[in-house]
Formats: C-alpha cells, structure tokens, sequence
C-alpha cells in the first residue's frame, strides 16, 4: 500500500504544479514575464460617431504601446452623465478615469472621490492653461483636455439689409444693442439677438459673461455672495434689453436659425463653426468678441473637459500614463478636429491648419484668452441652476433686476452656508 499512497501523492502533486502554471498563464494573459494585466475603467462624454472613432483609435493606439494595460470605455450623456457618475462614486463603482465638465471637477474633489495627482502634473503645469478648475487647496486633482469658449457669430449679409457696416463689428454695449435692434426692426422671420431659453448647464454661460464683462462676480474672494451689487443690476437690464431685440429659444434652435440666415446675433459655441460648414457653407457671416460697455474684449465663458482619477483606482501611476497620453496636445488636437471646434490645453494656439488657416478659430482663440470658469466652488452645480431661473423669470417679465437678483442672492448664500452636498 506505501507504493500506492506514494502514487496518490505524485498524482496530487502533479495537479498543484499543472494548476499553478494555468493561472500563471492565466493572470499574464499569456505575456510571459509574467506581470498581471490591469485593466481601467474610463467613462467619457464623446459619442458623436466621429469622436468616439478617434478616442477608440487613441485608446487602441495607448494599449499598443502599453500592452500590459488595458481601457474599457463607458459612454455617458450630458444630460445624464452627472447623476451616473454621483451614483458611480455614492454607490462604491467608481470609474478608474472620468471624463468631469469644468464646473464639477471641485465638486467631486471636494468630497474625496478624486485622486490627489499633483506628483504626477508637475511638469505638466507650466505647459498647460486653465489649471484653475483642477485645484482644490494646494493640491491638482483633474488634467486640463478640451477647451472652448462662446463668442458671437453674426450674419453680415443682415447687417448690409439693416444698413449696418458689415465690416466693422460693435465692440462696446451701445453699439452692439443699436445693431440687434436694427437687424430686429427688419422682421420676422429675422430677429436681431438669440438669447437662451431656459436650458439646464447652459443659460448661465450666455449670461454671465455680460455681468463679467460689466465688473460683477457672482462669489466673492471669501466664497460668499456677492450677486446682488449694482454692477450685476446694470448687467441683468442691459441683457434683458437684448432680449427684447431678439428671440427666445434653445440653443439648438437659434444655431439652425442662425444657419438659416435669420439671426442677425447668436451667442454660441465653437460646434457653430462645423455646423455651417455642413449644412450651409455659404453663409456670410462672421465672429466677434464679446462686447464689454468700455468697448474693450469683453470676459466670456470657458468652458473645457477634464480628466481625473478615483480615489479607488488601484493603478493611480497608469491610469495617469493614459491621461497624459491622451490629453498630449497631438492627440488632443485629433479629437477637436473631429468635432470640429475646440482646442488643447497647450499654452499657444496649435500651428495646425485647422487653426491657422480659419480666421473665425483664430478670433475663437483669442476670445479664450479673454475668458473664465465659473467659480470654483464644490456647490457650483447648484448655484449655477439658481442664476438660471432668475435670468429666465427676467425674461419673461415675472420680476425686476433689483428684485430677481436680490432672491437670487439671498438663495445663493443658502447654499453656500447650507446642507447641500
């Protein structure tokens, strides 16, 4: 029987060793140095068919040069994206990376959800613009990936009917508010101003750079609010006078007035360019600055995508090899060209053609340079859907300036001094 036992034991021996080389192989994924192959989670915002081709050819292109890392990509909506990613990190299924707008990138690091990658931008800061949104005390918690601003298109062809000089763009308030009056009187369908109707994450963009550009802030330096002053007050009843030159819709619809040869004035995004140049490429038209009331290049919005790091990712050093591949101003400049407007976080505008050669990216460009963030604050979100129902009550007649902004302020400080997480 000692011989048996003996062979009983060779045989459980036998299935140890076999057992152990299958899961050797097994956690390589067959690379035989024999190094586990981790795997990312990276949740981003771009759908359309022509980004998503480039950001699948980019992570493709990462994951050949990094064989041993692997990016699994999950799609997300602007219109639900923010809520899934607050489950995401309440529910303790994070994504390694996301993809956060601006405005909520100090919400998350606020709460702890984000990495602290300040070790890892270092040397990425002074090459970079629009760091502001990333930090949070001393530390840097997202990278800066897509930057855009709004500036103003307008319809020459309407200016020469409205008996405007169509090369010579108003710079300052007075002038401005005459030609949308002017472009106005000419009839519908023709309307002078587009303003916003009431849109979540949007509306507040086209207002506040008129209170910017008149001196007004919406926070102070103390994080406290600072809405309710007279310069906000004179910005608030200049605005409702644009109105009242214009029209009220959504932004997509203005965009496609606007393309129609029906607005004079549309307050949009750099997405307005490939627009026209796909859907009515003979359109005379042009892009100017925000006016200020001085007659100096007034403050827009910027706007811009950014990408950070769970706090729970387990591979914090890859996971930054990934962003920093992606956010590589080459590679960043590939996705803006697929969609057509946008520009990298690289601190010059980029000697591609697509830039160099188009006059209204170039004015895009400089517009940027004379833009803001919202305020950096972890209640932003919320703050931002309070100025919106003002501006919207404004106008359609239910309040004054003086009223409407006083209730705004007087909200603004409850979320500032309250429970809202």
């Amino acid at each position: 029987m000692k011989w048996f036992k003996v062979l009983i034991a060779f045989a459980a021996l036998s299935i140890i060793v076999v057992s152990a080389a299958f899961l050797f192989v097994s956690c390589g994924k067959g690379n035989n140095s024999g190094r586990t192959e981790i795997t990312l989670s990276f949740w981003q915002f771009w759908t359309d068919p022509d980004a998503k081709a480039v950001i699948e050819e980019l992570v493709a292109e990462f994951e050949k040069i990094n064989p041993k890392t692997k990016i699994v990509i999950t799609d997300l909506t602007w219109g639900e994206g923010h809520s899934k990613i607050v489950v995401g990190f309440s529910g303790g299924n994070p994504p390694d990376i996301v993809e956060l707008g601006s405005d909520w990138v100090n919400e998350f690091s606020s709460r702890g959800a984000l990495a602290d990658i300040t070790v890892y931008v270092r040397d990425l800061i002074p090459e970079r613009i629009m760091w502001e949104p990333t930090r949070l005390d001393d530390s840097y918690y997202a990278v800066p990936w897509f930057l855009d601003t709004r500036a103003i298109f307008y319809n020459k062809d309407l200016f020469v009917k409205a008996k405007l000089d169509p090369n010579s763009v108003p710079d300052n308030w007075d002038d401005f508010l005459s030609a949308c009056k002017a472009i106005n009187k000419l009839g519908r369908p023709v309307a002078g101003f587009g303003a916003n109707s009431y849109e979540k994450h949007r509306l507040y963009k086209k207002f506040l750079p008129f209170v910017w550009s008149n001196g007004g802030e919406v926070i102070d330096n103390f994080a406290k609010a600072d809405f309710n002053s007279e310069r906000n007050r004179e910005a608030f009843r200049y605005y409702l006078k644009l109105v009242k030159a214009g029209i009220i819709d959504n932004q997509q619809n203005l965009d496609g007035k606007f393309i129609d040869g029906n607005l004079g004035f549309d307050f949009s995004g750099g997405w307005l360019l490939k627009n026209i140049e796909r859907n009515n490429p003979k359109l005379n038209y042009g892009v100017m600055a925000v006016p200020s009331p001085s007659g100096e290049i007034g403050t827009s919005f910027a706007g811009g995508e950014y990408l950070s790091i769970s706090s729970a990712c387990a591979h914090p050093k890859e996971a930054m090899e990934f962003i920093k591949f992606i956010t590589d101003v080459p590679n960043a400049v590939k996705l803006c060209k697929a969609v057509g407007f946008g520009f990298p976080s690289g601190g010059n505008l980029p000697t591609d053609p697509f830039y160099s050669r188009n006059v209204n990216r170039k004015i895009f460009y400089k517009q940027l340079l004379h833009s803001r963030m919202s305020p950096n604050n972890p209640k932003w979100v919320y703050i931002e859907e309070i100025i919106e129902k003002m501006v919207e009550k404004g106008m359609y007649g239910k309040g004054t300036p003086k009223e409407l902004l006083s209730q705004a302020n007087d909200n603004i400080k409850q979320i500032l001094i309250g429970d809202i997480n």
